[in-house]
Order: structure tokens, then sequence, then C-alpha cells
């Protein structure tokens, strides 16, 4: 489910809101390990991007109440998505995870990324592409919350 805004103050509210969010998840999450005057480092400048999961806002809801509560730690699509354009995750990378209300609920990290069958995933993992054959092959990440709301 992507983010999407209807209207420019839409855009300006929900950018405000995510910004917001992640200057608070630099400090609590400890991202920023030296001293103000050294200036900001480049993982303080460059803001995550912001995603959800789902094709609604309820699931969208029901990934974040799992992921805060850890039921869910992965999320898992077809290795056929990933190219050129659209890389294979890294360990390392973060990301704000919205809920159905295009609120910012958690900071996130990939801890580990491997390949795996659809019918090898775990209850943990949530599948971007349900219905998939049992032999698929799949990319799984893992998540670890940094900081949440």
């Amino acid at each position: 489910m992507e983010t999407e805004a209807h209207d420019g103050r839409h855009d300006e509210a929900l950018d405000d809101t995510i910004g917001a969010f992640w200057q608070e998840s630099i400090f609590r999450a400890k991202l920023n390990h030296m001293p103000t005057y050294f200036g900001p480092t480049p993982l303080e400048v460059v803001r995550p991007p912001a995603w959800s999961v789902g094709d609604s806002a309820a699931e969208a809801d029901r990934f974040v109440d799992g992921l805060l509560t850890e039921r869910v730690t992965a999320i898992a699509g077809p290795v056929t998505e990933h190219d050129d354009e659209e890389p294979l995750p890294e360990v390392g990378e973060l990301g704000i995870v919205m809920d159905g209300g295009d609120r910012p609920r958690a900071l996130v990290v990939v801890t580990e990324v491997h390949s795996s069958t659809y019918a090898a995933v775990g209850p943990e993992t949530v599948v971007l592409a349900p219905g998939l054959e049992p032999d698929a092959e799949l990319v799984v990440q893992r998540l670890r919350v940094l900081h949440s709301r």
C-alpha cells in the first residue's frame, strides 16, 4: 500500500509529520553518536523512505500492530520484483512504517536479508504477494524496530 496524498496541503502536512517523527527517532534511537559541534551526520540529513504494508488501512494497521508486538518480524516479496530499478534490500537500511491513517509509527532497520520459498516462510513473515506457488522464490527482510510511537 502506497501512502497517497490528494492535494498539496495534505502532501506538506504528511511530509511535516514524517519529518517530525524522523527527528524524534534520531534522538530516541540514538542514531546521532557525535556531539552537535561536528555538524549533522549523513544519517541525520537523509530521511529514510516512509512506507506501509497492505491494500487497505486495516491491513496497514494490522501490520504495524504485529510489528510493534513482535508477532511480525519480517516481510517478504517475490525475487522477480527486484531489478536494476528496484535493487535488493540491504542490511542496515532504515524505513519509517506508516499505519493506515498515514501516521508514522515505527522506525525499522533491516537486520537480515535472505532468500526463501513461499512454503518455508514462517508466520512471523508478512508476504507482500499472497497466493504464490509454494516453490516461489522470495526475498525475506528481517526487521527490528528502533523506535515506535
